[in-house]
């Protein structure tokens, strides 16, 4: 989060937040008409979050409740996706007064507010404009500011637990029931179709390659392993397997630096230069995640949509903890260091990761190719890895002929 917008919350969002948590407590509404129950959800910051939060958005919807979810540019891919919402509203820049007024009618129109975010105060001031009658859930923090604001807090507890059971205790202590597992992304017949042809034009069969996502976004890459690093992962990786790099164009550079550090590390092993996709569509690489033999990823929203389509992933951590945010399903792993400095990240203290370590962010810069490398042959030869191959190929069969149908 840039400064200038940190020290805005701090200073002037903060107690604006309690002052309107104060009066709201004092304003009294009479009941709602009768009418379908409405939700709001508030998450504005963390793609890998908003992933992690589809179960007890889920769950919303199917207790009958209509759901609108208040969130960023970064995130609204998620919650656009088929069937997720019925309303996103999002903040961006262009045009904010106009959808701050819609932010609001819908907030005092709702009957409950879930607030998922673990520390800003913006999504705590707008939590403040729902009717008295709407209970607040939020979680519980180090500021006593923030926790007023809330009708229902939920603790996350001391030590480091996986965040989707917090996200599903916040949804718990609304009465919602979210499944335990992660839930994939809804993909539209189009975006399917796109990724199926996409795939045929590179002779790339499902089950039978490898997505790789070094990046980790505009604002934390600190996490990234360095491009070296990516390129002896890529040349020691089966080379009957081709590779994909995915992500965004603010991986351009990255990407290029990969490819040409693999150039001069292989040295002709490999039967074909990585692919490279940075101009995909949130739901065409969830899909073409979804078919991989394997997905590597940096700790990032790519990698916790990739465990949500249930490939086996192998996820990279260094300032962050894996014990809050591996990936979570059962055919995949974490790889750290686990050096005694990390996490020096911590989604529940409010301040930027600082590195106390002398050899600056060796958690990642440090993290040795041959580790990854055997967390993924062990994936890729394993059983559950195996299995995975066949039920991927069998999907994408399967697809195929429903979108002919279609």
């Amino acid at each position: 989060m840039p400064i200038l917008i940190r020290l805005v919350d701090k200073l002037l969002v903060a107690p604006a937040a309690a002052l309107a948590a104060a009066a709201r407590r004092r304003r009294s509404h009479p009941p709602r008409a009768a009418a379908a129950p409405s939700l709001v959800a508030i998450k504005l910051v963390g793609m890998g979050d908003a992933v992690l939060m589809l179960p007890a958005l889920a769950a919303a919807r199917a207790a009958g409740y209509r759901l609108s979810v208040i969130t960023s540019a970064r995130c609204a891919a998620i919650f656009s996706a088929p069937g997720v919402a019925d309303e996103v509203l999002v903040l961006r820049r262009p045009g904010l007064f106009p959808r701050l007024r819609a932010i609001a009618r819908t907030l005092r129109q709702c009957d409950l507010v879930l607030d998922f975010e673990q520390h800003v105060f913006w999504s705590t001031a707008l939590a403040q404009l729902a009717p008295r009658r709407a209970p607040c859930h939020g979680f519980r923090t180090a500021s006593r500011r923030r926790n007023f604001c809330y009708d229902h807090l939920v603790d996350p507890g001391r030590e480091p637990r996986m965040m989707k059971t917090i996200f599903d205790e916040l949804a718990r202590s609304a009465g919602l029931r979210p499944v335990a597992d992660l839930l994939p992304l809804p993909i539209t017949p189009a975006a399917r179709q796109s990724v199926a042809q996409w795939r045929q034009s590179q002779g790339l069969q499902p089950g039978q390659y490898v997505v790789i996502a070094p990046g980790s976004g505009a604002t934390v890459g600190f996490r990234r392993l360095p491009a070296a690093t990516w390129a002896e992962i890529v040349a020691g990786l089966p080379p009957e397997l081709p590779v994909v790099l995915v992500g965004t164009r603010i991986e351009a550079t990255l990407a290029a630096e990969i490819v040409a550090a693999l150039a001069a590390e292989t040295s002709g092993r490999r039967p074909r230069p990585p692919l490279q996709r940075l101009d995909l569509r949130l739901e065409e690489l969830a899909d073409l995640m979804a078919a991989a033999a394997l997905v590597i990823a940096t700790d990032s929203g790519p990698m916790h949509l990739a465990a949500a389509m249930a490939a086996p992933v192998v996820g990279i951590f260094g300032p962050d903890t894996p014990r809050r945010y591996a990936p979570a399903n059962p055919f995949s792993v974490a790889v750290s260091l686990h050096l005694p400095c990390s996490p020096c990240n911590n989604c529940w203290v409010y301040r930027e990761a600082s590195c106390t370590n002398p050899d600056r962010f060796a958690c990642v810069r440090r993290l040795p190719a041959a580790q990854v490398l055997a967390a993924a042959r062990s994936l890729l030869a394993g059983a559950s890895g195996a299995g995975r191959r066949m039920a991927a190929a069998d999907e994408g069969a399967h697809n195929q002929r429903q979108d002919d149908r279609a």
